[in-house]
């Protein structure tokens, strides 16, 4: 048998083997500088910013809610909503939520341009710009009446009373939209009396000589169940008198004080068995130097001859309730004065009396009437302070 022989490997020579030697540690190294720029510490450039409101079905901004701002690579630092005429909206940033919130609500069916920027760690920055166009709802809401009248010099139990022209289910909102601020800086909480009508009182009376101010930012304020309220109020008034006034039907008088100083003790006659005056403290919400006065305007009798109707002329009054109590002039009546209630409800003077009140007394200074049995309604003009402090300042107290 014949043995087979393997020829014999044809070896690389020593030059070669070693350029292959030096063609592989460039290689490694250049795989590793390859690994090194993929996973450097160079800050990537600022990409894109998202700019979101809180919007409604429609697509436009509701004006209370925030606004949200993202960026992509990048430290959100600045975000501004400017009006069409380039005026800055007041509002707040919270950079680490990216959350723009408005100091007041945006307005109603208005434009706006939210401006947006941000600043990667390179300091590279990037803008961003979105016009948006906030709600215009079908249902809004705004004061009715804000009493009182600014300009007002008034008495020291002055309440404020907002009245609105729908009733509002989100209350606090609205409270919230309000302020009161005054020159002695005294104590006051807000009260809602009713669901359209919110009411501000201090805890005792106002000092004399106080100025106030009263805000209404209302203007895009969710009032709830889809209305919307409109309309800014500034309103100041000064108080200048603290005359009160106590009506006692028991001894058919009525004792005038300035302060603590006692004026006059007035006699007077008041309510009689079937119409007694409304009972408690009252705010003097008016006064008219002559009024007509029928019967058929308050409930009474419409029916002339009737012994409840009247119609007539009447001097000096000065109005308490909305449902027609007033201390007047009843010089028809001067043999009851001073000695039995038969008004139908009303306090009165004698001729001379009854003027000397009405130049003495200012809307907003109190009367109280003792008389138990009859507390007035809230509502049925100011009847702020019959509510102590506790239940009057404690929120969602029983109205």
């Amino acid at each position: 048998m014949t043995t087979m022989r393997r020829a014999p490997e044809k070896r690389r020579p020593m030059k070669e083997m070693a350029y292959l030697a030096a063609f592989a540690v460039v290689s490694v190294l250049a795989l590793v500088g390859c690994g090194a720029s993929a996973n450097s510490s160079a800050s990537p450039r600022p990409g894109d910013i998202t700019i979101k409101p809180v919007s409604d079905a429609s697509g436009r901004a509701e004006p209370d809610q925030p606004i949200h701002c993202a960026a992509t690579h990048a430290k959100l630092t600045k975000v501004a909503v400017t009006r069409p005429n380039g005026s800055l909206v007041d509002g707040t940033l919270d950079t680490a939520t990216g959350t723009w919130r408005p100091t007041h609500p945006l307005g109603l069916d208005a434009r706006y341009t939210v401006t947006a920027t941000a600043t990667g760690s390179a300091g590279t920055s990037v803008t961003k710009r979105l016009n948006i166009e906030t709600i215009d709802p079908s249902g809004t809401v705004t004061a009715q009446s804000i009493t009182p009248a600014t300009g007002a010099q008034v008495g020291d139990a002055q309440p404020v009373v907002v009245v609105f022209t729908k009733p509002v289910t989100d209350e606090a909102a609205l409270q919230k939209a309000l302020s009161v601020t005054d020159t002695h800086h005294v104590t006051g909480a807000w009260h809602w009396v009713t669901d359209r009508r919110v009411d501000y009182r201090p805890r005792t009376y106002w000092p004399l000589g106080d100025k106030i101010t009263v805000t209404g930012d209302l203007d895009g304020v969710n009032a709830g169940k889809g209305l919307w309220a409109t309309g800014d109020y500034t309103h100041t008034f000064t108080v200048d008198s603290d005359v009160h006034a106590v009506v006692d039907p028991g001894t058919q008088s009525m004792a005038v004080y300035r302060g603590s100083r006692l004026l006059r003790k007035l006699p007077i006659s008041s309510g009689g068995a079937h119409y007694r005056t409304w009972g408690g403290y009252l705010v003097v919400l008016d006064k008219e130097a002559k009024i007509r006065m029928t019967s058929c305007s308050v409930g009474l009798s419409c029916t002339p001859g009737s012994p409840d109707y009247y119609d007539l002329p009447v001097l000096w009054d000065v109005h308490l309730t909305w449902t027609g109590t007033y201390i007047h002039d009843a010089s028809w009546d001067n043999a009851a004065i001073g000695r039995v209630d038969n008004s139908h409800g009303c306090v009165h003077l004698s001729a001379s009396d009854a003027k000397w009140f009405y130049t003495t007394v200012t809307p907003g200074d109190l009367v109280q009437v003792i008389n138990p049995s009859k507390p007035v309604a809230l509502d049925n003009g100011d009847g702020d302070w019959n509510l102590s402090w506790a239940r009057w300042s404690t929120p969602d107290a029983t109205r």
